[in-house]
């Protein structure tokens, strides 16, 4: 059986192989932030740090100042993720990643070399806001870039890949934490910049690997270089350009933009209010990078070393030991995840369990801190121990549901809002107007609010940890469980569904829908798989609960109506 197992997945790596090179190549963009995310909290507690600066520990001010060093990072992604809409769709994706990807470089370069002739913080702060921007404008990119290059059969797991790379990046970050902390002597600033230093090492990767990559097929057709697009499409497939089934994919791009202009960032807006059901599957990307950041999960990215050290496990060195095994339980779980649940378990499953797993972990180190408060100096007892594993619980259940879910749906539901916008215009008029890269607009809108509430929870935490203590985790654990009835009752499952066709799911009573998602048996995914929908006919989805009631109907129906394409992009 594993022998059968392994040759599976052999033979689908060996399928998409090119469509897998190109999502590696892109998801070091998210290894940038990961790195980030895993040093600065590591480097905070460094001794050496701390004299460069004229930093004290003990100060009653430290704790708003270390919020400060690590938010400022999300303000400038804050800024990046919101011009990706206007670079993305003027330069096109590969250009938008290779300048965001300089720019991080010139903000590495800044925060490595400040605290050379001064203690001031101000040129920290000027180059992480310069890197932030650059991470940003890539987070908000690669998504996009990936999911309209994969095949519809690995789309998830490939925009999941970026979230598997963040977390690879932050293991890799603690443990050079580690490491330089035990070997380099702390009264040298070496021990703090070479983790500055060493984090332009997957921005160089992903440089010199995206110039080989090709550009976003569907991009190409909205530009209408149909040939390049048609070559890009080859090249990722990895096929003749003269293949039948490139042919096929690229017509139905084709007739996907046919004769429509891209609408101005004013007219976009108005055009996902235009009423309660499209203005909801916008502000679904959104509301699932809001709760994303409230899983808390920053929280211990960051601060690991001090909630270590708060829940009893005391020691520099122990706490960043710690933290690094939390950064390998993290890959490791992230890469079964995409493996074996994001496609096969699903979306909507993989954001339940996740969740009410959460929701246990910050609830138990929550209370044990409140009922078994620790005592400096004194050995771990039972509780603490358990509190310590709740810790890596935590990471267990976030690593396979709303760490790469949110992202994974978050693009197709910016491909899926673009057809159902499509669809509704071509209804309305003979000369239509197709916001096709409204798809960047609500990447762009989803990644602003990660970056916003990963700004205001870096800022928090260690407020929180001082002031509440272990009211912060029963905090956290408390929006564990409101986001997994979110994911109950408004989150519909996409596993297989063709990205053109995925609107339908929004289609209806969007609350009765999903809740009946939740019963896979019943999911309505498995209806829409390899299905062509009659233009006009999407509300027969709806009221008859499936696509396959009206399969037949739509059979009769499709030589006598507009067929809109919705197989597999």
């Amino acid at each position: 059986m594993q022998t059968k197992q392994a040759g599976s997945v052999w033979a689908d790596i060996k399928r998409y192989r090119r469509a897998y090179i190109l999502t590696a190549v892109a998801s070091f963009g998210g290894m940038l932030f990961g790195w980030d995310t895993g040093l600065i909290g590591g480097v905070l507690t460094m001794s050496s740090f701390q004299h460069s600066f004229g930093l004290n520990s003990k100060s009653s001010q430290f704790a708003n100042l270390s919020g400060n060093i690590v938010s400022v990072l999300q303000a400038g992604c804050f800024f990046g993720a919101m011009s990706s809409f206007y670079i993305s769709d003027k330069l096109g994706r590969k250009t938008a990643l290779i300048l965001a990807d300089i720019i991080f470089l010139i903000g590495s370069i800044i925060q490595t070399t400040c605290g050379l002739n001064s203690k001031s913080l101000t040129q920290l702060y000027v180059g992480r806001v310069i890197g932030g921007f650059g991470v940003g404008l890539i987070s908000a990119v690669v998504p996009t870039y990936i999911g309209e290059n994969a095949n519809k059969e690995i789309r998830g797991r490939c925009i999941g890949t970026m979230q598997l790379f963040n977390v690879t990046g932050i293991m890799l970050s603690y443990f050079v934490n580690y490491g330089i902390n035990k070997s380099v002597s702390s009264s040298s600033a070496s021990q703090w910049r070479i983790p500055f230093a060493l984090q332009m090492l997957p921005g160089a990767l992903l440089l010199a690997g995206i110039i080989f990559q090709n550009e976003s097929p569907r991009w190409l057709v909205e530009k209408n270089r149909l040939e390049e697009a048609r070559s890009a499409l080859a090249r990722v497939r990895g096929k003749s350009v003269d293949d039948a089934s490139v042919m096929q994919e690229l017509e139905e791009i084709i007739e996907d933009f046919h004769g429509h202009e891209k609408m101005p960032l004013v007219a976009q807006c108005k055009a996902v209010c235009t009423d309660k059901k499209i203005f909801y599957r916008f502000s679904f990307a959104v509301t699932l990078m809001f709760w994303q950041q409230w899983t808390g999960t920053n929280s211990i990215n960051y601060y690991s070393p001090q909630i270590f050290k708060s829940i009893g496990l005391a020691g520099t060195s122990a706490g960043l030991f710690a933290t690094g095994i939390y950064g390998v339980v993290k890959v490791t779980i992230t890469a079964l995840g995409l493996m074996l649940a994001t496609e096969q378990l699903g979306r909507k499953w993989s954001l339940i369990i996740g969740g009410l797993g959460q929701a246990f972990a910050m609830f138990y180190i929550g209370i044990n801190q409140a009922v078994n408060p620790t005592v400096p100096g004194a050995a771990l007892n039972g509780h603490s121990i358990f509190a310590i594993i709740c810790v890596y619980l935590f990471v267990v259940f976030y690593s396979f549901g709303w760490g790469p879910i949110p992202f994974v749906l978050s693009a197709e539901c910016a491909v899926s809002l673009a057809s159902s916008l499509c669809l509704r215009e071509t209804q309305l008029t003979e000369e239509t107007t197709q916001p096709n890269h409204v798809r960047s607009l609500v990447m762009a809108a989803a990644l602003m609010t990660q970056w916003l509430f990963n700004f205001v929870i870096a800022k928090l935490t260690p407020i929180m940890l001082a002031d509440i203590t272990y009211g912060t985790f029963l905090l956290f654990g408390a929006c564990c469980l409101c986001m997994t009835i979110y994911a109950v009752f408004c989150v519909p499952e996409t596993k297989n569904v063709p990205l053109e066709s995925i609107y339908l799911l929004f289609e209806g009573n969007i609350i009765k829908g999903a809740t009946r998602d939740t019963i896979p048996r019943f999911s309505r995914a498995k209806d829409l798989k390899d299905s062509s929908i009659v233009a006009g006919h999407e509300d027969d989805f709806a009221v008859k609960g499936g696509y396959a009631t009206h399969v037949e109907e739509a059979k009769d129906a499709a030589y006598a109506t507009n067929v809109t394409s919705s197989r597999g992009r």
